[in-house]
């Protein structure tokens, strides 16, 4: 188990290192994606001549061109960041658990070593206490013998004394380990705890997000049926007050022709935007758009089947040809 859990910690030591580079580079890219926009809004200034202005278009187009690269990048590093801190989570969660099992099986063992040696206190008690006896036994027979009842009595006071010394000590011994035990206990079982109430914590999150893309999906669909209603014009204007992502979101949901024509209609740098969303998201968007579409065929189907007669049921047979 400890070669195990030592495996799992150089895979976590090594998921960190690669999460902490990837960390690095966005930082990096974030700086110089600063740098190029602020290069950018400089070019933005008036101009007094067209070799000017023609050197500043051109060189706008290059420093736009490495910002999408740049951006382009900077999402890629994000999703990579986000599926790296989710596999140590993962590896965390492994740790713990091989843990919670480790500090199992050491607790049997020691149930067993304490059982081992609380048989072997007893038979080594009982065996001293048999030669104890025996002793007192010899002793009070040949002190009876030769009449010293006073010698007699101190033996027999030495040797309780011996037994009580003993007892006390084995007690001792006893609740040592039962204390021991006791803690250990009193551990795995606030390390449970918090187990559980982490695959809580993370089970609430699930649901939380579940909800939330739900709500979102259900809130998209109510804007493609406002937009889908409206003219170009109206709908390039309601999209331009909106996120770009949810702009991309409700576009893919309707047909090409009239997502292209809203496009057309919308701010110049607003559709760019979208547009890039759109096709930096493909497989997102095509997934939500499936779900979505599944949702809504659904009922649909249900209605169907409730509809449709069932075949094995009897037809009404025509009536019979007149005689």
């Amino acid at each position: 188990m400890d070669k195990i859990i030592g495996v799992k910690q150089q895979e976590l030591n090594l998921k960190l290192s690669e999460l902490n580079r990837v960390k690095y580079e966005i930082n990096d890219l974030e700086i110089k994606k600063k740098d190029i926009e602020n290069a950018m809004d400089l070019l933005n200034k008036d101009v007094s001549t067209y070799e000017e202005y023609i050197a500043n278009l051109v060189a706008y187009q290059k420093l736009y061109t490495r910002l999408k690269a740049i951006e382009k990048t900077l999402n890629e590093l994000k999703l990579l960041e986000e599926a790296l801190a989710e596999e140590a989570k993962d590896i965390v969660r492994d740790i713990k658990a091989m843990e919670i099992i480790k500090h199992n099986r050491l607790i049997e063992h020691m149930k067993k070593e304490l059982y081992k040696e609380e048989m072997d206190a007893s038979f080594f008690y009982n065996l001293k206490h048999f030669y104890i006896v025996l002793i007192t036994l010899f002793l009070a027979f040949n002190i009876k013998t030769f009449g010293a009842p006073a010698l007699y009595q101190n033996a027999e006071n030495q040797i309780n004394q011996a037994i009580n010394q003993d007892q006390q000590n084995l007690n001792m011994l006893l609740d040592q380990k039962l204390k021991k035990l006791e803690q250990q206990k009193k551990e795995l079982q606030a390390l449970i705890k918090k187990q559980e109430e982490l695959q809580k914590l993370e089970k609430k999150k699930q649901e939380e997000a579940k909800k939330k893309k739900q709500q979102e999906e259900q809130e998209i669909q109510k804007y493609v049926k406002v937009v889908a209603a409206a003219d170009s014009d109206q709908a390039g204007a309601m999209l331009n007050d909106v996120d770009p992502e949810i702009a991309a979101k409700i576009l893919v949901m309707l047909p090409s022709r009239k997502a292209g024509s809203i496009l057309s209609a919308m701010d110049p740098k607003k559709a760019a935007l979208v547009t890039d969303y759109i096709m930096t998201h493909k497989k997102e968007l095509n997934a939500m758009k499936k779900e979505i579409m599944n949702a809504k065929n659904q009922p649909q189907n249900q209605n169907t089947q409730q509809n449709t007669p069932n075949q094995n049921q009897p037809q009404n047979s025509p009536p019979p040809p007149p005689g």
